[in-house]
């Protein structure tokens, strides 16, 4: 079963993997980023911070559907992580039925057009669009970098007033 889907532009790394993969139980984590599947590099520094009990699996967009819609039923727990807001909406579009996001770092650059969330996450258009449609299917954006943290949630009127 997935227990939860993040986005977050640095993907994995050690103390969002600890804190997110214990406080879960998760025993697989679902990275799903185009750019990374040729970057045996980045790989390798992925599966340093990952926790030793858990199963790190990477996966390009076209090919993770099967693999999504497979866990949703399986016992598994699985944290699915992409990279950006483009990405999950691909994601939703497969996953439907899930109705709750973590967005822990998008660290875009400012524009005229940006919105500063907080020190870790700033949306450009394209992520407020993406972030409007959401809301409107009833997802709930929260942002958190750990479990422990109080969640501050995405609405639509925050959003609303960037042009």
């Amino acid at each position: 079963m997935i227990k939860v889907l993040r986005i977050d532009d640095r993907l994995l790394h050690g103390q969002v993997a600890q804190s997110w993969t214990s406080f879960y139980h998760i025993d697989k984590i679902f990275i799903i980023n185009d750019g990374v599947m040729n970057d045996e590099f980045t790989k390798l520094t992925l599966n340093l911070a990952k926790p030793k009990n858990v199963e790190l699996l990477f996966y390009e967009m076209h090919e993770c559907r099967g693999v999504l819609l497979d866990a949703l039923e399986c016992n598994d727990r699985i944290m699915v992580i992409v990279e950006n807001f483009a990405d999950m909406w691909q994601i939703h579009e497969i996953l439907p039925s899930i109705h709750s996001i973590n967005i822990g770092g998008l660290r875009n650059k400012v524009d005229n057009n940006s919105l500063i969330l907080n020190r870790f996450v700033i949306l450009n258009k394209h992520d407020i669009d993406i972030c409007k449609r959401l809301l409107n299917r009833g997802v709930k954006l929260e942002i958190r970098q750990i479990p422990a943290e109080k969640e501050q949630l995405i609405d639509l009127g925050e959003l609303d007033h960037v042009k």
